[in-house]
């Protein structure tokens, strides 16, 4: 009897107890990176078919680190990531990583869903050209406005100079709500996208 309950959950309920599982572990290995304590800011790169072999990783994650402040640090602690595919949907069920460097085999099931952050004023204020990238817009939810919700790493020179690819696509996941401390890694998250944007050769 106790072995066909264990047997009809498992059937109905393994892919929540595996997504469970691995969201445990990713906790306890993202609690232990770095300096011993949560990262100000995590960016993610999803695995594709192209090989990403990152270059100059340290001097960029440097240059970042310099940038923000740090929650109760002197210095902030920026953490670089790769992610695997079947990643991502446990990145959207615990939220780690605030940046997110996707291909567009992952961006596009995604970006008609509320994950992202708009980042329209960034096409406004840098005067970027997406006549070729459509599949940045998109209208979220049951909004009828198309919005932009990623851009492409092409325009991001700093990102192809740490060995991201140039068909890649940055975008900013929504913070939690109701959490300050993910609300202000997202505000991080904006502080590197503007320095990216306005270094741009």
């Amino acid at each position: 009897m106790i072995g066909k309950k264990i047997e009809n959950f498992w059937y109905y309920h393994k892919f929540k107890v595996i997504i469970a599982i691995f969201a445990v572990i990713l906790i306890i290995i993202a609690g232990g990176t770095g300096s011993g304590g949560e990262a100000d800011l995590e960016i993610g790169y999803v695995l594709g078919d192209s090989e990403i072999i990152l270059k100059n990783a340290e001097e960029k994650v440097a240059l970042f680190e310099s940038l923000l402040e740090g929650k109760n640090k002197d210095k902030a602690f920026v953490s670089v990531l790769p992610l695997t595919p079947s990643r991502i949907e446990i990145e959207f069920v615990i939220g780690i990583s605030q940046i997110l460097l996707l291909n567009k085999e992952t961006l596009e099931p995604l970006i008609n869903h509320i994950f992202f952050e708009p980042l329209d004023k960034y096409v406004d204020k840098y005067n970027i050209d997406l006549t070729d990238f459509p599949e940045v817009k998109a209208a979220a939810g049951d909004s009828k406005d198309q919005k932009v919700y990623a851009l492409p790493v092409k325009e991001c020179d700093i990102l192809i100079e740490m060995g991201i690819p140039e068909d890649y696509y940055f975008t900013i996941r929504l913070p939690k709500e109701n959490d300050s401390d993910d609300a202000r890694k997202n505000k991080n998250a904006h502080i590197i996208l503007d320095y990216i944007l306005s270094n741009d050769k």
